[in-house]
């Protein structure tokens, strides 16, 4: 068992906040195999990569031994209404009026370079989760992009990349007839009205697995959060990663 000593700051956006999603930290701080290390929850709601950045001297300073990064679906959801862009340039600050990949790229580098300079920690990327479960929806093409802008990231800077995405679509593609059986699918579409939604049923007292039934949805709850069986994919793949030898590839 690792010595008590051993921090690992996950690092995100709503994903990680917990708040409005299920939270992988509870399941990750839930497991027996775990006990030696200590979850450090690095997440705010509605952030894009260039706001995380402004806030990794926090992380940084907690010394942290491994750090996980989970970042971008806010920057993918700028790119695709007009009124998403206007939204997350107003209220997030941002210093662009068009956020797009190649910003996105400068940003996750930035971090992962003040990551490797200023600590000694592990690093290790997860894939940015489907956007809605239509796979050919242009949102999930999108993703696609910018996991393949993560992914080679990872490999330039010599971390792991964890693939939660491609988990994620292969869980689908092998649930698939379990689909028939829940109500109509809810589709992606801007604005905050299905995150509105869901969490006003989950106020309402059901379960985010719940919120996620009545969306017809298997994985998501509102075409950007997850479900426990969402969740705890995240939680495997971090918790293989930790108790993982250091030399161990657990990519794709």
């Amino acid at each position: 068992m690792p010595p008590l000593s051993q921090t690992v700051a996950c690092f995100g956006a709503s994903l990680t906040e917990g708040t409005v999603s299920s939270n992988y930290l509870e399941l990750l701080a839930e497991r027996p195999e775990l006990a030696g290390f200590r979850f450090a929850n690095h997440g705010v709601n509605g952030e894009l990569a260039w706001n995380g950045l402004q806030r990794l001297d926090k992380v940084i300073a907690g010394r942290p031994d491994f750090v996980t990064i989970l970042i971008g679906t806010n920057d993918i959801n700028a790119t695709l209404s007009e009124r998403n862009r206007l939204r997350y340039v107003t209220f997030n600050h941002l210093p662009v009026t068009t956020p797009d990949l190649a910003w996105y790229r400068e940003n996750m580098r930035a971090i992962v370079t003040r990551l490797q300079t200023e600590t000694s920690a592990r690093i290790a990327f997860l894939s940015l989760p489907m956007i809605g479960e239509d796979l050919e929806h242009v949102a999930n093409q999108r993703v696609e992009l910018y996991n393949e802008a993560t992914h080679r990231l990872a490999r330039e800077s010599g971390t792991a990349y964890l693939p939660l995405y491609e988990q994620m679509v292969a869980y689908l593609k092998e649930h698939e007839a379990d689909q028939a059986h829940l109500p109509p699918r809810l589709a992606y579409r801007d604005g905050l009205t299905n995150v509105g939604n869901a969490i006003a049923l989950h106020a309402s007292g059901l379960s985010w697995d719940e919120v996620s039934h009545r969306n017809g949805l298997l994985l998501l709850t509102d075409t950007l959060h997850l479900n426990r069986t969402g969740a705890g994919m995240i939680a495997d793949l971090v918790s293989h990663w930790l108790i993982a030898p250091a030399g161990e590839r657990v990519e794709t």
